[in-house]
């Protein structure tokens, strides 16, 4: 493959795993009320980086979503198990999602500009994510949550009524529909998705060994 395709592979590779992993880290949430904390971190710091060269830039490297992108091969093999059913369906109202705001200007630039000015204060995000995550929440609600087509998150109706549990939830949310949009960005759809399964493959598997 050429070196251009295969730098939109592992691009697209890498926005998708981010939004797996968004998925991922909102159903551990839904189920047992906690994630793991370095995901969450670099999710939510990758909600900051709005300058970028490479989209390794935005989630600080391949090598912070390893698993995210181990992951995204079993999807992609067809080789994932039921227990990864509910962030798979979470992914793809996050794809869909983020084609309704990847057309809507207006909102995304709402977006941007409440997101530089929590930025102000960006050790908040390295340090306390649970600090944040109340304004990515009602940022998530304010925004994405108005459109019609909405995520409903299964889980235990003790955590999902946990206040704490869903600020984190809509705060990844968030994360995943800024995925997604990026997904787009650089070339991504669900057609291309399921034809281009073996080169995405070949990308997750490139960027785990630090290629």
């Amino acid at each position: 493959m050429s070196a251009a395709v295969s730098e939109a592979a592992r691009a697209q590779a890498l926005a998708l795993a981010a939004m797996l992993e968004c998925a991922t880290l909102v159903d551990e949430l839904a189920r047992t009320g906690e994630a793991r904390a370095h995901g969450v971190r670099t999710l939510a710091n990758g909600l900051l980086r709005f300058e970028w060269q490479r989209v390794e830039d935005v989630w600080g490297g391949g090598g912070a979503l390893g698993g995210a992108l181990q992951r995204l091969e079993s999807a992609l093999m067809l080789s994932a198990g039921d227990a990864q059913a509910p962030a798979l369906r979470y992914a793809l109202a996050l794809a869909h999602l983020g084609k309704r705001l990847a057309r809507d200007r207006e909102r995304l630039a709402l977006i941007r500009g409440r997101l530089q000015a929590l930025a102000a204060d960006a050790q908040q995000f390295t340090q306390d994510f649970d600090t944040v995550a109340p304004a990515l929440a009602a940022l998530y609600e304010e925004t994405i949550s108005r459109y019609s087509f909405r995520i409903k998150v299964t889980g235990s109706p003790g955590h999902l009524r946990d206040p704490r549990v869903v600020a984190r939830i809509r705060a990844l949310l968030l994360a995943g529909v800024r995925a997604a949009v990026l997904w787009r960005f650089v070339g991504g759809n669900l057609p291309g998705l399921l034809l281009g399964r073996a080169r995405l493959i070949a990308a997750c598997r490139a960027l785990r060994a630090g290629h």
